[in-house]
């Protein structure tokens, strides 16, 4: 139930918000922005969310993001990339490439009878991820209570998968933590203060 409410109160925050800037949980962000709060990262369209479970990673990119009959029906394509053989390395034959579609119908019924359908989740290989809309994907899945099951995310400027290293200094990793505060920063400046030299 509990889940049920936030995803609901969530719906009615981002039903809210055009494309351009946006404002949630008092944080104003422009599409471009990545953002990360304590069970959340949201990414820009187009740029590559590294995930990491113990040696396990992934790589997803949202590709494209629209909204359907209404301001409430959200629809996202993404690509994914899972390299579960402990080397980090997406540049192996032995990847596991997946396009798919993710969708988030505007809830229908009554209070707590409200229900909406479609995929919800973003699958990487065995990782299946909760998506909110947009460039949003969670530390858990739609299946899961919130919590830690050990999933880490990390934005990155990248745009192909070729240019991905997962043991890039640049790379920064997060885990989900109630006690972080929601930061915002523009795509543009993810790695300004670890820059290559």
């Amino acid at each position: 139930m509990r889940k049920l409410i936030l995803i609901w109160l969530g719906l009615i925050t981002l039903m809210q918000t055009a494309w351009g800037e946006q404002k949630e949980n008092n944080i104003s962000f422009r599409s471009n922005d990545v953002v990360i709060t304590p069970v959340a990262v949201r990414m820009p369209l187009g740029k590559i969310l590294l995930v990491r479970k113990d040696l396990e990673y992934c790589a997803i990119k949202f590709t494209k993001f629209w909204t359907g009959k209404t301001e409430l029906d959200w629809y996202a394509n993404y690509e994914s990339y899972y390299q579960g053989d402990k080397t980090g390395d997406f540049n192996k034959k032995n990847v596991q490439f997946k396009k798919e579609k993710l969708s988030f119908p505007k809830p229908r019924g009554i209070g707590r009878f409200a229900f909406s359908f479609g995929n919800k989740d973003v699958r990487c290989g065995p990782i299946k991820l909760f998506w909110f809309g947009q460039g949003w994907v969670y530390f858990y899945s739609s299946s899961q209570d919130e919590g830690d099951y050990g999933i880490e995310l990390a934005p990155t400027k990248w745009t192909d998968i070729s240019q991905v290293n997962v043991f890039d200094p640049r790379v920064k990793w997060y885990r989900y933590d109630e006690k972080r505060k929601d930061v915002n920063i523009p795509i543009d400046k993810l790695w300004d203060d670890t820059e290559e030299k």
